[in-house]
């Protein structure tokens, strides 16, 4: 099957007291709409995070099976998840959570779902029926701005749903500004035996990256991986050199992974932990990145806290494909999340297909461990770049590439089925008959 030729951009962008909506795709066709700016939305919003962080911060978490019993306790992959003193443990805030999450989102999809956004959703739903051959979904490449709007949960809207379509409508986002394009790096890709994986640990205190190792490490079978990170005695300088010399490694890598504390920040485009008291900026190795870009970088994925404008930043910077959390991210969760992503990826799904199935063990599996989780995460993606998977090896793909698409199997039936019937053999026989005639 072959995914639907025409992406679906929605923009959203709060003007003043409103919120613009302008979707647009194909040939320069749009539509666009004007909303209130979502202010009741927003103070439920501000009341969820909140409570989710006050749960997070307080919830005794069950023990990883992974994990020895003797491990340091977990905790957010932050820095500092909000200033404040945090509530008596003696409140339900898991009570208070799931109510949170149900007053956020019945207001969100009640936003969503008002009279002037109509010709928007019939208009990304009649894409999905344009083409029923195509792949069982239609990706909506989002740009939302400012960061209040783009800190919603974009991806669980029901955008679909009333018009009774089928199939699956996935909200992917995309920056609002992107100097470089996505630079195909296929080609180097396809030169590789095995796809290369550098895992980046950056600083562990208060976390336990067992799982995470053991999770990457899963795909040995199928990739070649490396570790780099902090290492006891080594200086904030050693450690940052040992990084960047990573990334731009001469033989190049097609996934990064990092697995720490991060935050946001206004400028640089996003700060990474990676040793005890120390962080480096995203802009400090923007030029590495560059580099393994160009060498065959495709996705990047910041199992850490708050990465949104860490995702801005990296789309800008020309790579293809980057999953972050929105929000502060407990330790547990992250590895819950890393564990079910890899598996996916492992099975040869792309990033997107593993992120959601991701998404749905913690809302269906973990939601009540780990309540309003499946919330987090979000999936950056250049508007022409291909979704990256590691693709299957081996006799049996061989083998699969020799066989005929669906249009030549069709095809090649049919000529098979008409060599049977008599008088197409009587036709067939009487024109060699003739044709050897004619040549003697």
């Amino acid at each position: 099957m072959n995914p639907v030729s025409e992406p679906l951009r929605l923009k959203v962008q709060q003007v003043g007291s409103v919120c613009l909506f302008e979707l647009s795709w194909g040939k320069g066709q749009q539509l666009s709409a004007t909303l209130p700016y979502p202010t009741a939305l927003i103070s439920f919003y501000q009341d969820w995070r909140r409570i989710y962080l006050s749960f997070y911060e307080t919830a005794e978490m069950p023990i990883v099976a992974a994990i020895a019993p003797s491990a340091p306790e977990s905790n957010l992959r932050g820095r500092a998840a909000e200033s404040g003193s945090i509530a008596p443990s003696t409140i339900d805030w898991h009570a208070r959570l799931v109510e949170a999450e149900a007053k956020l989102l019945y207001e969100f999809h009640r936003w969503l779902r008002s009279a002037e956004l109509f010709d928007i959703r019939a208009r990304i739903a009649q894409a999905r029926r344009d083409h029923p051959d195509a792949e069982p979904w239609v990706d909506v490449f989002l740009v939302c701005t400012p960061l209040p709007l783009a800190r919603l949960p974009w991806e669980v809207w029901e955008i679909g749903s009333e018009f009774g379509t089928t199939g699956i409508i996935r909200i992917v986002r995309t920056p609002a500004n992107i100097r470089a394009d996505s630079g195909a790096s296929s080609n180097t890709f396809s030169r590789r035996s095995r796809p290369r994986i550098l895992a980046i640990l950056g600083d562990d205190t208060g976390l336990n990256f067992q799982v995470d190792q053991d999770a990457v490490r899963s795909l040995m079978r199928i990739a070649d991986v490396q570790f780099v990170g902090w290492q006891p005695g080594q200086t904030p300088a050693q450690v940052s050199t040992q990084i960047g010399q990573a990334i731009a490694d001469e033989q190049g890598w097609d996934v990064l992974v990092f697995a720490g504390h991060s935050n946001e920040t206004q400028i640089t485009g996003g700060e990474l932990a990676i040793a005890p008291g120390s962080s480096i900026q995203i802009s400090e190795i923007a030029l590495q990145l560059a580099i393994a870009k160009q060498r065959g970088l495709q996705f990047a994925l910041f199992n850490s806290c708050s990465g949104l404008s860490i995702a801005e930043s990296l789309i800008d910077l020309g790579l293809s494909q980057v999953a972050v959390m929105r929000e502060p991210v407990h330790n547990r969760v992250a590895q819950e999340f890393l564990v079910r992503f890899l598996q996916t990826l492992g099975d040869h799904k792309d990033v997107h297909e593993s992120l959601l199935a991701a998404c749905q063990m913690l809302k269906l599996e973990q939601n009540v461990t780990y309540p309003s989780a499946y919330l987090l995460p979000s999936l950056f993606r250049h508007p022409e770049a291909t979704l990256f998977r590691i693709p299957p090896t081996g006799w049996k793909q061989q083998l699969k590439t020799l066989l005929p698409n669906r249009w030549q199997a069709i095809a090649l039936s049919a000529t098979v089925a008409l060599s049977l019937y008599n008088p197409v053999q009587d036709f067939l026989l009487n024109w060699r008959v003739g044709a050897q005639a004619v040549y003697r």
